[in-house]
């Protein structure tokens, strides 16, 4: 891959065409946002990505998986260069003061999902007005279920993305970052996303009345004792260096203050930097579970039971070239004070298996979303910033929409002319 060199002569009309664009992808934006989806069932915004995208010349595929939706605009040889915008919302009530928010009291995109979404024709409607200025194909993917729906890998494998539509030599994505003012975006090189698993466990017990315990065996003692030993895997077997986390989300059992219950639930959360790593943790919850159950008196048939989600978010790596290139390129067009270098994050993202486990170089990069009058002089918030999924998580959609657009335009461009 050759080095950025950023050819100026398009930014003015770029820049004019965002200008006089905006007003109709800010609209586009608050619907995605008052009608929010959750996971492959986007019926309403897949729909209204399918006509945006076709509005703006692009030849437009529908139901790819499940609701996603794949717009291609081919202009020419040269490079594929995919861009996905993911477009589930959460199951958390929209708490945000703005005009533009959910009010159905149950969902929101308090992962700026919309936001994503309304970026993705917007960037589309740009390349087709510049077509004159680059060369190639660009993939528009706008993909449901990243919120832990597999949705990528659906796209991908039911929904035979590259089969269909080519394989891509590069692939970008844009998140929101709720910690970077408006205007700003980050890099990360190399190891950027944790891989992510969902866990449950049972626990049995020999249930009984709470005031003659003895004649039963609690499963709740049982869960108490298994929680912190469970920390003791991170703290304990895996080095230092290595990147790994276990999280107990929920706990459920008991029904009454007196009675000893049968069977506790408990749901995990496991994140780490490899597969390696993953299978590691595994192995030692497994041993765990049989021996604190041992230790408890229960017999082997009452084991815990261990259940893995069926799969994993792929831990993601973004490419150190491609993150390099575009670190550049980002500087030249925003300036190299609003590009910064972002640290490693144990989220989830399944914008890593566009990658195919490193065979495509893949950038996945922050962009601020942070109204800027909420930092200080030096940077530093004087506020409280409301994390990804809170309740009032509270995106500066203005400058955040241009910058995206802007860059991610510019970046596709400049990929375009990269001889790969």
């Amino acid at each position: 891959m050759v080095t950025a060199q950023t050819s100026a002569s398009y930014l003015p009309t770029l820049r004019a065409l965002i200008e006089a664009q905006y007003p109709h992808y800010f609209d586009l934006f608050c619907d995605y946002n008052r009608h929010p989806e959750i996971g492959l069932t986007c019926h309403r915004t897949a729909a209204r990505q399918a006509e945006e995208l076709r509005r703006v010349g692009c030849t437009v595929a529908e139901q790819v998986g499940s609701t996603g939706v794949v717009g291609v605009l081919a202009n020419g040889p040269g490079p594929t260069v995919l861009y996905r915008a993911d477009m589930d919302a959460l199951p958390i009530p929209d708490r945000r003061p703005a005009p533009w928010r959910c009010t159905d009291g149950q969902n929101g995109h308090q992962c700026g999902h919309s936001m994503h979404s309304a970026m993705l024709p917007f960037t589309a409607f740009c390349l087709h007005h510049l077509r004159e200025h680059w060369s190639g194909t660009a993939l528009l993917v706008a993909q449901d279920g990243e919120e832990g729906w597999n949705g990528a890998n659906i796209m991908l494998e039911q929904g035979r993305l590259y089969e269909r539509f080519g394989r891509p030599d590069a692939a970008l994505a844009w998140h929101v970052s709720p910690t970077l003012p408006a205007g700003t975006v980050g890099i990360r090189k190399g190891w950027a996303f944790a891989l992510a698993q969902f866990v449950d466990i049972e626990l049995y017990g020999i249930g009984g009345h709470g005031g003659y315990p003895h004649t039963s065996v609690d499963p709740i003692v049982l869960a108490a004792h298994l929680i912190t030993r469970l920390q003791t895997i991170v703290a304990r077997e895996i080095a230092p260096t290595d990147v790994a986390v276990i999280s107990v989300g929920a706990i459920h059992g008991g029904t009454k203050h007196s009675i000893i219950p049968e069977k506790v639930e408990l749901k995990l959360t496991i994140r780490s930097q490899t597969k390696a790593l993953y299978y590691q943790i595994m192995a030692a919850i497994r041993r765990v579970c049989r021996a604190e159950a041992a230790a408890s008196g229960l017999p082997p048939e009452k084991y815990p039971k261990i259940e893995e989600r069926p799969y994993f978010t792929e831990p993601l790596y973004n490419d150190v070239a491609l993150a390099t290139r575009l670190e550049t390129l980002f500087s030249e067009i925003l300036g190299p004070e609003n590009v910064v270098e972002e640290p490693y994050y144990t989220f989830g993202e399944d914008f890593s298996s566009f990658g195919l486990d490193r065979q495509i170089p893949i950038h996945l990069g922050w962009l601020g979303c942070v109204q800027p009058d909420k930092f200080d002089a030096e940077g530093k918030p004087t506020v409280f910033l409301p994390p990804l999924h809170h309740e009032q998580f509270d995106p500066y959609p203005d400058r955040t929409i241009r910058t995206g657009v802007l860059a991610m335009t510019a970046a596709m461009m400049d990929l375009f002319k990269c001889k790969m």
